[in-house]
C-alpha cells in the first residue's frame, strides 16, 4: 500500500473507532489471535454500515472489495485514494481477483463479502467464487467473520449523497472473528478440477460464517 493510502486508511479507521466508541455498543469476539502477514477476511453482509465498521477489526493494510459505493461521487475519490478494490461494473468485477492477489503478494490483506449483496440476517446468500479464487491463486489464511445487529437497529435511510435508500445500523453492532482457515485439500483438487475446489472452499466458508453468526445470536448476545 502506498504511503498516502496507508495514512488515509489509518485516519479513517481512527474516526470510525471514535464513532463506534461514542455511539455504539460494539462488541468483537475472537476465537484466536489473528495470524501475522497477509490474510483474506470474509464475512456476511447485511448493511451498508458493514464496510465502515469492519475496517476496525484489523490493523493490517486493508483493501476491501466494494461495489455500489463507487457510484457515489463524494465517496468514489476517497475509495480510490485508499486503494480499495472497485467492483462496480462487469469489467471491473473481472479484475477483482487479480488485483486482490497482487495486494496479497505485497503483504497486504483483503476483505471481501462473498455474498455480493446484502442479506436480511435470516440465511446467508450463496457465496460467489471470488474468495476461493483468491485463495487458490495465493494461499494465505482466510479469516471468517460473522456480523450481527439487532433487527430493530437495522433501518433504511435515504442518502442524499448516494441518491438512494441505504441499509444502516444504529446503536448495536457485533462481530465474531473465527479461527483462520486453510484448504490444502482444495489446493490439491484444483490441479484437476478447479471448479470443484472452489465449491469446496465456498461451502466451508459459508458454513463457518453461519456458525459464527449463530454463535452471536445464541450464546453471546441474543441469549
Amino acid at each position: 500500500m502506498k504511503p498516502t493510502a496507508r495514512v488515509l486508511n489509518r485516519i479513517y479507521r481512527t474516526i470510525v473507532r471514535i464513532i463506534l466508541g461514542l455511539n455504539y455498543d460494539f462488541c468483537v469476539w475472537k476465537e484466536e489471535p489473528l495470524p501475522e502477514g497477509p490474510k483474506i477476511f470474509c464475512s456476511n453482509h447485511f448493511s451498508s454500515s458493514d464496510v465502515h465498521f469492519v475496517t476496525t477489526l484489523t490493523h493490517d493494510n486493508l483493501h476491501m472489495v466494494i461495489g455500489r459505493a463507487y457510484d457515489i461521487p463524494i465517496v468514489r475519490s476517497f475509495l480510490s485514494w485508499t486503494e480499495q478494490i472497485r467492483a462496480l461494473t462487469p469489467e471491473e468485477k473481472k479484475q477483482v481477483v487479480p488485483l486482490a492477489v497482487s495486494y496479497l503478494a505485497q503483504g497486504d490483506s483483503v476483505y471481501i463479502f462473498p455474498e455480493g449483496k446484502l442479506n436480511t440476517q435470516g440465511t446467508l446468500g450463496r457465496f460467489h467464487f471470488g474468495v476461493a479464487r483468491m485463495y487458490l491463486s495465493n494461499p494465505v489464511p482466510v479469516i471468517p467473520i460473522g456480523l450481527v445487529a439487532p433487527r430493530r437497529r437495522v433501518r433504511y435511510k435515504f442518502s442524499f449523497a448516494a441518491g438512494r435508500d441505504m441499509t444502516v445500523v444504529s446503536k448495536n453492532y457485533y462481530a465474531n472473528i473465527g479461527r483462520e482457515m486453510e484448504f490444502p485439500q482444495a489446493l490439491e483438487m484444483a490441479k484437476t478440477d478447479k471448479t470443484k475446489a472452489e465449491q469446496m472452499i465456498c461451502a466451508a466458508l459459508e458454513a463457518e460464517v453461519t456458525r459464527l453468526v449463530d454463535d452471536i445470536k445464541n450464546t453471546k448476545f441474543w441469549s
